[in-house]
């Protein structure tokens, strides 16, 4: 059963709208993003206090829509339905209608449905926002689960919508910041825990149960086959993608820890040649996310793949690699996998948690400089013994202009981070060939906190030590 909860942040994106919706010109403005990430909720909020007409696209062709889009006008103005038979006679007769003194809100919801099955449809609404909206008091919102799709009908220069739009979103999922807002009484640990298995999604979020143990929202929300969340991974590629089989070898193997581009094109059973184009396809969707080391040009052959939706991370790593045992409704033993391994899987969600900490801190001037880079650094120990020769350093940060660095190291670990940590981080700093004359520092974040010797440690040498309580509060 999905729990019920407030609209959650999205203030960023409820001022755009609210600020389009003000000015004095035509608004037109395209929505787009993942599958459940929250675009419908979010214009919902928008519109509530506005008048507005609302339709969601359907994948039944260009007629069926337009009769249901139609009546959705009469409907609104109290009319008799119009016999129109094209959307930009809908349009004229919306324009004809509408004598307000403020802005009507049209949303076309799932539009990238329309554009799909008739390629006709950019330039439809290119006349309509030309030709007929455009010295109007509207605000048309063009919204699109299909990132793909809405790229290539509105936003890319091959379509005819290109250059009309006066603004456009790229809905992300919530950061960890915001779980708060939805648990409020959780832990920051449980709050962890959910968030490596649902990620930012607020569709997801509603269906765990705070009342409940994290075990048990995983029984009944995940592993059960008659639930959403069950099918849901798939379901997401065969909505998106023409080969879904392709992509799910693909994400299975980076889920089981292929990274490089050869183990992962000979672990989904691909040439290597023909495996950049579907990375390219689900880089762009936002599924996976490509990694170089953070000092080096983006052009480096230094390069990994890691899935970045939490989401489905979670859902290849326990969900689809356990089908066998779930399916016949035995869900003991991937219960006893996620007990295993969940606090190891937990590292990388640690991390990119992490990062989000620093990009906070950044941006409120709370880091002893403000970095212009920051991700993952690794490379050759210069002289070191093979299979000994390589460092790894969880994120660095750095201000190319005023040669500063910052070191960090992630720890989600049970026990307390001890100094010995500190001093490993130092060593492999020594191994960063960065500008001679740097100026160092050295930061710790840790899941369980910090022994007194390495706070000593860190009054005295100015070393940051922080935890999630310091960034979402206990």
């Amino acid at each position: 059963m999905i729990m019920l909860r407030k609209f959650i942040d999205r203030e960023e994106e409820s001022e755009y709208l609210n600020r389009e919706y003000l000015s004095e010109n035509f608004s037109f403005s395209v929505i787009y993003g993942r599958r459940r990430v929250g675009k419908t909720e979010l214009i919902s909020n928008f519109m509530d206090d506005k008048p507005h007409i609302y339709f969601l696209a359907d994948k039944r062709g260009t007629k069926p829509n337009l009769y249901r889009f139609r009546k959705k006008a009469a409907e609104f103005f109290g009319d008799y339905e119009p016999t129109l038979e094209t959307f930009d006679g809908v349009f004229e007769y919306l324009k004809t209608k509408w004598s307000g003194k403020q802005k009507l809100v049209i949303v076309i919801d799932e539009f990238s449905y329309l554009a799909q099955i008739d390629d006709s449809i950019p330039s439809v609404f290119q006349l309509i926002v030309d030709e007929i909206l455009k010295t109007g008091l509207f605000h048309l919102i063009l919204c699109g689960s299909s990132v793909s799709m809405m790229e290539k009908s509105t936003l890319s220069h091959s379509s005819p919508l290109y250059g009309r739009r006066t603004g456009q979103m790229q809905i992300k999922p919530l950061l960890f910041r915001h779980m708060r807002d939805f648990f409020p009484k959780q832990s920051p640990d449980e709050i962890v825990n959910i968030y490596g298995a649902a990620g930012g999604i607020p569709f997801y979020l509603l269906f765990i149960n705070p009342k409940v143990s994290f075990c048990d929202n995983l029984q009944n929300v995940f592993f059960a086959k008659e639930v959403v969340l069950y099918a849901e991974g798939e379901f997401l590629l065969r909505e998106e993608l023409k080969e879904p089989a392709t992509y799910m070898n693909i994400l299975f193997a980076i889920s089981k820890g292929a990274t490089k581009p050869g183990d992962i094109a000979s672990k989904s059973y691909l040439e290597a040649k023909d495996l950049p184009y579907y990375l390219d396809t689900i880089i762009k969707l936002g599924f996976v996310k490509k990694e170089h080391p953070v000092l080096e040009k983006p052009t480096t052959k230094k390069t990994i793949y890691r899935i970045e939706d939490n989401f489905l991370r979670f859902w290849f790593r326990y969900i689809l690699s356990n089908r066998d045992e779930l399916e016949q409704g035995d869900k003991r033993h991937t219960i006893e996998d996620v007990k295993n391994s969940y606090n190891a899987y937990l590292g990388e969600t640690f991390e990119q948690i992490a990062k989000e900490m620093l990009i906070f801190l950044n941006s409120m001037g709370k880091l002893p400089f403000r970095f212009q880079k920051l991700g993952r650094q690794w490379g050759k120990i210069p002289l070191g013994e093979k299979g000994k020769n390589e460092y790894e350093i969880d994120l660095v940060a750095v201000n190319d202009d005023t040669n500063e660095i910052l070191f960090c190291e992630c720890k989600y670990i049970e026990g307390k981070v001890d100094i010995g940590l500190y001093h490993e981080l130092v060593e492999k700093a020594g191994f960063v060939n960065w500008h001679p004359d740097r100026k160092e520092y050295f930061a710790l974040i840790s899941k369980s906190g910090f022994t007194d010797r390495i706070k000593k440690e860190a009054k005295d040498k100015g070393i940051m030590l922080l935890t999630l309580e310091d960034y979402i509060g206990v």
